[in-house]
């Protein structure tokens, strides 16, 4: 019938109030928005509070048989013809071999957090959905292969070391004697539950944080009831981010105008660095600083100070943008950081030398006949029009160059070798994602911080570097610390 968008919600109560409900809402994307959209259906619903304790119940999606007794009791009459309400909750109807990856990450977060009952049930259900059994990837008499593992969950080169968690939640399974639900087609059942109706006054929610839009099951709900997008961009993209600082600065005045209060605007920006895009902790930390202001009408950077810790983990990104910008106590902050939060030395090394890598590669570009557009005073829009698809080129040119070297010294000359083998995978190239422009644009930028010598003399700082981590027992930090002195200090880098 219709799909909108949370912050329309309350517009489509209006209406509907005067008009009838869907039969069924599918309420998708942040965890925190999906739970407070889908308390405001049932408060317009049911709006007395008796009647929602007995009449709304919450059924988690997470073992064999669940949906099939939601179903069940979806089409059974209620009393006195009363309003009934069933909210499949985390559903995962929609998990898909594409979207296996953010289900696995969630598993992964609660595996880290040492929530291994929650968990395993949530990993277990995934592998339900993919078909995969426990055999496939554990086994208490024999070891997967590592390469078996990643096929099977299609985790790429560089997210690796996902791999060795998995075997150890497999095994915790094994030794508990669980075992993967049968696969049952749950999303073809709900999907055919709704189109052929439940009885009036029964209303069905499914909740959950992905979803695929071109399943059956999205468009028949779509078609026979609403959808309630409450998703929020994750990523690291400077567009993604806006968004995110977009959001929480309306989510926090909604939050403090209750409270007859206001933040400053450094304040707010504090905050979010402090606690990323995290709702529960943002919301919490807004609470604490209600409380610690008291009867005063605005927090300010000092109520921040006072009262919050960083919660925010640096990510590897922060490190290597200190690093290109040449900012010694930046770089040794979040590399500080890092280590703290269980980062491991050499995963830092590895992030500084593939920083100072990239940097070495665009100044090839620059010093080829491909750079001569760029100057560092070019705007962003001018340099996405113009030098993004000169990048594309040269790194198009990079990889065909070192496949074809690649191949030469393995001696497959004959043109069908060289047809069968599949494209190099290099981190030489500038642009690994086109379509993404800015953080390509600021690593330009920064470049003009080192000279070509410097970069090269860099590479052999982090090479003695890495065999005295490697050899000598060093502490890692000291270590790393003399790195960062060497390469971002005024040390002649050419000695």
């Amino acid at each position: 019938m219709s799909e909108i968008n949370y912050q329309s919600i309350k517009k489509y109560i209006s209406e509907c109030l005067s008009t009838s409900f869907d039969p069924v809402y599918l309420i998708f994307g942040e965890e925190f928005l999906y739970h407070q959209v889908t308390q405001d259906l049932l408060n317009a619903i049911i709006p007395n509070p008796v009647k929602q304790k007995h009449n709304y119940e919450v059924v988690n999606h997470r073992e064999e048989g669940q949906l099939i007794d939601v179903i069940e009791r979806m089409n059974t009459y209620s009393f006195f013809s009363e309003k009934k309400i069933m909210e499949l909750r985390d559903a995962t109807v929609f998990v898909a071999s594409h979207n296996q990856g953010i289900i696995l990450q969630k598993v992964k977060q609660l595996y880290e957090n040492n929530d291994f009952e929650k968990a395993s049930k949530r990993f277990l259900n995934l592998l339900s959905r993919l078909q995969i059994d426990l055999a496939d990837i554990s086994c208490e008499t024999a070891v997967i292969s590592d390469e078996t593992i990643a096929d099977k969950f299609n985790i790429r080169e560089d997210q690796a070391n996902d791999i060795d968690w998995i075997k150890k939640l497999s095994l915790y399974c094994l030794e508990r004697n669980l075992s993967v639900p049968e696969s049952g087609d749950d999303a073809e059942r709900l999907k055919n539950a709704i189109e052929h109706g439940f009885p009036k006054n029964n209303f069905l929610f499914v909740t959950t944080d992905t979803i695929d839009k071109r399943k059956a099951l999205y468009k028949t709900i779509k078609k026979f009831g609403t959808v309630i997008d409450c998703s929020i961009p994750k990523g690291n993209r400077k567009a993604d981010i806006d968004a995110q600082r977009r959001f929480l600065q309306q989510h926090s005045r909604q939050v403090l105008k209750k409270q007859n209060k206001q933040i400053d605007l450094q304040a707010f920006e504090l905050i979010f660095k402090m606690t990323g895009f995290d709702l529960r902790a943002f919301t919490s930390n807004l609470e604490k600083l209600v409380d610690h202001a008291k009867d005063r009408d605005h927090i300010t950077t000092d109520d921040v100070q006072a009262v919050l810790i960083r919660t925010r983990q640096d990510p590897v990104y922060e490190l290597t943008g200190a690093l290109s910008e040449r900012d010694t106590l930046k770089t040794l902050h979040y590399m500080s950081s890092l280590l703290s939060s269980g980062f491991h030395y050499l995963q830092i090394m590895a992030a500084m030398t593939n920083q100072i890598r990239k940097l070495l590669v665009i100044k090839g570009f620059l010093e080829s006949g491909y750079g001569s557009n760029w100057h560092p005073g070019i705007g962003y829009d001018q340099f996405k029009k113009m030098i993004i698809p000169l990048i594309s080129k040269y790194d198009a040119e990079l990889i065909e160059k070192a496949d074809y070297h690649q191949n030469a010294v393995k001696g497959k000359f004959e043109a069908q070798e060289l047809k069968k083998k599949k494209k190099l995978s290099t981190d030489l190239i500038i642009a690994k994602n086109p379509n993404n422009p800015y953080p390509v644009f600021q690593q330009f930028v920064r470049s003009k911080n080192y000279t070509k010598d410097e970069l090269c003399a860099a590479f052999e700082i982090l090479n003695h570097a890495d065999v005295k981590l490697k050899t000598s027992g060093q502490s890692p930090s000291a270590v790393l610390e003399e790195v960062v002195f060497k390469i971002c200090g005024a040390v002649d880098l050419r000695h």
